[in-house]
């Protein structure tokens, strides 16, 4: 078997030396590679990762470092068109936005100000919702910085337009269709039957095999409770990295075998 594994965060780019991104490290993602390694029933695994993330060492691992979302979904789509998946484990935590345009709150009103005071212009009180348009447009086309170079330090109340980013799993079962596809869902501070009914609805949403679900305050270092959701809405629990790892490794053999539909 050919095991895609994502791990780690993504970054999106403020400026060529800045950016956003997340405090997930990719521990657990190593783990389970190094699990799936260690079977005769693997032959290579593909693990795309974030810069920061850390990587297994096992010699059947591939590492494909990336950057940003949009990186990421151009990475695994062309590992499913060029080469044999036969299961994905997407664990990596993508950032929900990305960098649309940075400014200033200066550069903001005078935009605002630019359309508004412009020949034909509506006036609020005559056209409210023509006047909010007029606004948003002008919001939007306020970028102040260009993003290939470095944005100064001594700028005041910079401003940053973010939007979202594409759902990567959304796309998994059309790039790998006969694939067992386990998913990640991570939540905080609710309780399990929430964490498991909104998992659920992830894997069905999105076609998936299994999903695991995270609470947030259920992990710490090696400890680590997660929830293996199935299709029938069925769930095993685990108590730390190691015993999730084993089980993933389990439902995605067993899933194979039955025809990559567990």
């Amino acid at each position: 078997m050919n095991i895609l594994i994502t791990a780690g965060g993504t970054g999106e780019k403020i400026d060529r030396v800045r950016s956003i991104t997340n405090m997930s490290t990719g521990r657990l993602s190593r783990v389970v590679a190094e699990t799936l390694a260690a079977s005769d029933e693997t032959e290579r695994i593909l693990y795309v990762c974030g810069e920061r993330a850390v990587r297994p060492n096992c010699e059947k691992a591939e590492i494909l470092p990336i950057g940003s979302a949009a990186e990421l979904a151009e990475t695994v789509a062309a590992l499913c068109r060029n080469r044999r998946v036969d299961a994905i484990v997407h664990a990596m935590a993508v950032g929900d936005y990305t960098v649309r345009a940075v400014s200033t709150r200066d550069a903001l009103v005078e935009s605002a100000l630019s359309r508004l005071g412009a020949p034909g212009a509506p006036k609020p009180a005559e056209d409210v919702a023509s006047a909010r348009s007029l606004l948003r447009d002008a919001l939007a086309s306020a970028e102040a910085f260009p993003r290939d170079g470095k944005i100064p330090s001594d700028v005041e109340d910079l401003v940053i337009f973010l939007q979202r980013t594409p759902k990567i799993i959304s796309t998994l079962r059309d790039l790998a269709p006969g694939a067992v596809i386990v998913g990640f869902k991570l939540l905080d501070g609710v309780t399990e039957a929430q964490l498991i009914d909104t998992a659920h609805a992830l894997l069905l949403r999105n076609d998936c095999d299994f999903v695991l679900a995270n609470d947030l305050r259920k992990i710490e270092g090696d400890a680590h409770v997660g929830h293996l959701v199935g299709r029938d809405g069925a769930y095993v629990t685990y108590n730390d990295k190691e015993e999730i790892a084993r089980g993933l490794a389990e439902a995605i053999f067993r899933g194979r075998k039955q025809g990559g539909k567990a």
